[in-house]
């Protein structure tokens, strides 16, 4: 009767800690949520090179998707591997198709101060070969 109560104790201690393991990754998403929400609103006001990158990729996603109609075959001429990657990954976001040659047309960046969050989005009709 006491190895049953043992038994008994033991399966509840290991399902209570499988319920605990399984809340707590499942709360990893909103506490992640939160702690950008309060870093973005601590940060108001005062120059963020985070906050500043998140604005130019929201602008460029947003660029992309006024100028350049969905379905549309575009090459991303950026010399920089790590804005072409991002202007690719925003681009097939919004339903356009990038290639490596032979597009409609050709999309790319231009930073400059004066622009909206420091950069542009200049696209060129037809691409070049």
């Amino acid at each position: 009767m006491q190895g049953a109560r043992g038994t008994k104790l033991a399966v509840r201690l290991l399902v209570a800690g499988l319920c605990a393991a399984a809340l707590l990754q499942a709360m990893r998403p909103a506490v992640y949520s939160a702690r950008t929400g309060v870093q973005v609103v601590r940060d108001a006001g005062k120059p963020s090179s985070g906050r500043q990158l998140r604005e130019q990729l929201e602008y460029i996603s947003d660029e992309l998707a006024r100028q350049v109609p969905a379905r549309t075959r575009v090459v991303v001429a950026e010399a920089d591997a790590e804005w072409r990657a991002r202007v690719t990954e925003l681009a097939t976001l919004r339903g356009i198709v990038v290639v490596t040659g032979g597009g409609d047309l050709e999309v790319a960046l231009e930073f400059d101060r004066a622009a909206p969050h420091g950069v542009r989005v200049v696209k060129r009709k037809p691409a070049s070969p």
